[in-house]
C-alpha cells in the first residue's frame, strides 16, 4: 500500500514568519550575550538586556511551533538557517566581534546550502 503524505507548502505568510523568527532570534541572542556578563556580577541596568533577550527567545519558541504547524520541518529549518548568517553580522556591528575569513567562507557555504535546499522539490511518499 502506497503511503501518501500531504506536503505543506511554503506560503508568503509563512516565509515572512520564518524571516521574523530569524530576526527575533538574532535580537534575542545579541541581548542575552550583552547582558550575560552582568548576570553573574553585581546588579546593573545592562543585566536587564539578558532578561529581555530571554523573553524574546521564549516567545520565539511559540512562533516557531506555529510555523511548524503550517509547513514541513524539512522546508522550515533550512529557511530558518539564515540566523546563522545574521548573528555573526550583527555581532560585528553591535558587539564589535571579529569574524575570521574562514568563518566568512563557512557563512557563504551556509548561504549556498540554503539556496540549494530552497530550490529543491519536496519528495512525496516514502524515501
Amino acid at each position: 500500500m502506497e503511503k501518501i503524505t500531504k506536503i505543506k507548502q511554503l506560503t508568503l505568510k509563512i516565509f515572512l514568519l520564518i524571516a521574523a523568527n530569524d530576526l527575533l532570534d538574532t535580537a534575542a541572542q545579541l541581548l542575552m550575550k550583552k547582558g550575560v556578563h552582568h548576570l553573574f556580577g553585581p546588579a546593573s541596568p545592562e543585566m536587564l538586556l539578558f532578561w529581555i533577550g530571554l523573553a524574546i527567545y521564549l516567545s520565539n519558541f511559540f512562533l516557531w511551533m506555529y510555523i511548524l504547524s503550517k509547513v514541513d520541518l524539512s522546508v522550515a529549518l533550512p529557511m530558518a538557517s539564515s540566523s546563522y548568517i545574521l548573528i555573526p553580522i550583527a555581532a560585528i556591528f553591535f558587539l564589535h566581534e571579529f569574524v575570521s575569513p574562514l568563518r566568512w567562507l563557512g557563512l557563504v557555504l551556509i548561504m549556498l546550502g540554503i539556496y540549494f535546499v530552497s530550490r529543491s522539490k519536496p519528495s512525496r511518499g516514502e524515501p
